[in-house]
């Protein structure tokens, strides 16, 4: 980046926490990867803080927050590390087993074999083989 435009950005300001919940962020996580229930979680914060929300916007914050982060990138680097919990060879297993399932035979069902005559004039009777 230019230095003027680095000088730039390393004097704004931060900007406030537009949430009323982010002086509380790492204490509502924790709680939640304690597995407290998000009306729980409004309750102790209500209780213990002082805070009311609503529940809608605890969940939001919640969700939001507790994704990992985008990757930070040096400047060397033009694409983001491969991120994979299967390794390139499990993936195309899957792909060619995904692949094979789908193009089953088609399956044709045979005739039926008629069991049994009917002969308005004769009574039911076993078809000869």
């Amino acid at each position: 980046m230019n230095e003027t435009l680095q000088q730039i950005f390393d004097s704004a300001p931060a900007d406030r926490p537009r949430s009323r919940l982010e002086p509380y962020r790492e204490l509502i996580l924790r709680w939640r990867r304690q597995g407290r229930t998000y009306h729980r979680i409004r309750q102790l914060l209500k209780d213990r803080c002082g805070l009311e929300v609503a529940y809608v916007t605890l969940y939001r914050f919640i969700q939001r927050r507790s994704r990992p982060g985008k990757l930070d990138l040096e400047p060397e680097q033009s694409s983001p590390p491969s991120i994979s919990r299967r390794s390139r060879e499990e993936i195309a297993a899957l792909r060619e087993a995904a692949r094979a399932s789908n193009h089953k035979p088609v399956f044709t069902p045979e005739e039926p074999k008629e069991l049994f005559v009917y002969d308005p004039d004769r009574p039911l009777t076993n078809k000869p083989t």
